[in-house]
């Protein structure tokens, strides 16, 4: 009987002892003096509170409009875990002094056939209005953004398309991406796959490819594991039948088949040779064929 005693005690003991440890995250041994330390610096933070805020008014006119402008509050808060937070409060004044429309998070004055229009983005979304101050947008999108005269880019129940200032569907708004290359071209993305249309809805590339990327002055793509190298206007520079396509300095390395060339980004080739391997050397590029190394640049 004493030894099952001693046996429970010993156990009650080094079981304690362990428990101990484990919840101390030093890597010493033998028993915690500061368990009571770590336990509390795990389980409560320090509250996050408002160190200071700092207050602007600015006012604003709008470029080819004297009839309207634009007084902005801006507010920083800052706190103690060192970040901040900015809030903007817009308010558009007609000439009189009037308000056309107030608590915008952003306003931007959009001028079309000798009218005045304005994107407004509140905490609810984004809209058009007229110079009356009424809303010409019948859904309430997330995005607005004017890209050319009456063009603008929306993006509507996580979904993007491009609309006139009637709200016409120019592009239909049913792509889950939309990433500008040049002010009248741009990536989609459609049904998990890419592909490259214009400003008025004309298809550059279909949405077929696993991927569409700039590399430089030129679109990269990716066709069923194969590589090609367009224009930012569409036109081929590479057809999509290369295993990698990538740049090299100032270059671009094609590699098909196993062998390497060397090309710039306008599709000119720099050696009629394919090659095993390309390597730089003090700025001068090489193509290795067999045990042969032969100089592509200077």
């Amino acid at each position: 009987m004493k030894k099952i005693f001693i046996y429970l005690f010993l156990a009650f003991y080094f079981g304690l002892l362990n428990n101990v440890y484990a919840s101390c995250n030093c890597n010493h041994k033998g028993a915690c003096n500061h368990h009571h330390t770590h336990h509390s610096s795990q389980s409560s933070s320090q509250p996050v509170y408002l160190v200071r805020s700092e207050h602007n008014t600015s006012e604003e006119k709008f470029p080819n409009c004297a009839k309207h402008y634009m007084k902005t509050d801006t507010t920083i808060n800052y706190y103690s875990d060192g970040s901040r937070r900015t809030f903007v409060n817009s308010t558009v004044y007609n000439q009189d002094g009037t308000i056309l429309v107030s608590n915008c998070n952003k306003v931007k004055h959009v001028f079309y056939k000798n009218s005045h229009y304005f994107i407004i983005c509140k905490n609810s979304g984004c809209s058009i209005i007229n110079s009356k101050g009424e809303t010409i947008t019948k859904q309430n999108y997330s995005k607005i953004e004017e890209l050319k005269e009456n063009r603008f880019l929306v993006k509507y129940n996580k979904k993007f398309g491009i609309i006139d200032i009637e709200e016409n569907a120019v592009v239909p708004v049913k792509y889950q991406k939309f990433q500008k290359i040049s002010d009248e071209t741009f990536i989609t993305k459609l049904n998990g796959y890419y592909g490259i249309l214009d400003i008025e809805n004309n298809i550059l590339v279909k949405n077929d490819c696993e991927k569409i990327k700039p590399l430089h002055n030129t679109i990269l793509l990716k066709r069923y594991g194969k590589y090609g190298l367009n224009k930012p206007d569409g036109s081929v520079i590479y057809k999509i039948e290369f295993d990698k396509i990538k740049p090299y300095k100032e270059f671009i390395l094609l590699k098909k088949d196993k062998k390497y060339q060397i090309s710039d980004y306008n599709g000119k080739s720099l050696s009629d040779e394919k090659f095993k391997k390309i390597k730089l050397e003090r700025n001068t590029l090489f193509g290795i064929i067999g045990k042969e190394k032969v100089k592509i640049t200077e």
